[in-house]
């Protein structure tokens, strides 16, 4: 057992190391590495991105953007999210249906998201989402559960050292599989109704119609959502997404702003 001494300390280490709570919902979560070096990375793949120059769409964009961004700074969230005049907005010239906020402040939001979008409480659907993203640091998380995974291999290697090359090569394919559907798959699920939860409401605190979210991901996923299993996705599934903004929803009205 002593060969396992070390890497066994170093996963507990990790664990006790980067025990966070997100802002807003009060999970906990592990973080092991610094948000200034996610926002440098996220800043290099951004700067690659092909933007689409003077397109006058960004305008509303952004403006729906830095609502949102306002809608989800109040208390403790404003140590995560930069203040909204450091974020950068830009169309990308992309026509796959997608969207995305990184850490440091960078929002991308298709071209070909658009035809998906035709009212601006649509796009405030898709930004409070991503916005949630980042507030909530899932892309750290991601990371940091990619190390201790790294880690926890390095451990069965230890552990299987006087294993025949049969077994010990099972247990390199095995681990990672049964990682990634029991626990890498479940969390990124969990990191998607998390932030259509937050989403809801930074929509509905920054003046938007919570109930345009269910409407939105129904009509997306009439026109080709994701048919792969549940247990198998990054997502959760088309039904359980919109179920899910249902029951939500009287909170998210709740926290919108009165009406004068």
């Amino acid at each position: 057992m002593s060969r396992l001494t070390a890497p066994l300390l170093a996963v507990a280490a990790l664990l006790l190391a980067g025990c966070e709570t997100v802002p807003v919902s009060g999970r906990s979560q592990l973080i092991l590495i610094d948000d200034s070096d996610i926002s440098a990375l996220a800043a290099g793949e951004f700067a690659k991105m092909k933007k689409v120059p003077n397109d006058p769409r960004l305008a509303k964009v952004r403006e729906i953007g830095l609502k949102i961004i306002a809608a989800a700074r109040p208390d403790d969230s404003a140590r995560v999210l930069p203040t909204p005049g450091r974020w950068e907005f830009a169309i990308i010239d992309d026509k796959t249906p997608n969207a995305f906020a990184m850490p440091g402040g960078k929002i991308g939001f298709n071209s070909g998201m658009f035809a998906f979008t035709p009212t601006d409480d649509d796009i405030a659907v898709i930004l409070g989402h991503e916005v949630a993203h980042v507030l909530c640091r899932h892309g750290a998380e991601r990371v940091s559960q990619g190390l201790v995974m790294a880690a926890s291999v390095a451990v069965a290697d230890q552990a299987t050292r006087n294993k025949s090359e049969s077994t010990r090569r099972a247990w390199m394919v095995a681990l990672p599989a049964v990682a990634q559907i029991g626990v890498m798959l479940p969390y990124s699920r969990a990191h998607e109704s998390e932030s259509d939860k937050l989403g809801l409401f930074f929509m509905a605190r920054a003046g938007y119609n919570p109930e345009a979210a269910p409407a939105f991901w129904s009509r997306f996923a009439a026109k080709g959502g994701s048919k792969t299993p549940e247990f198998l996705s990054t997502h959760p599934a088309d039904t359980t997404r919109i179920r899910n903004l249902r029951a939500w929803m009287p909170e998210a009205k709740a926290q919108a702003p009165a009406k004068r």
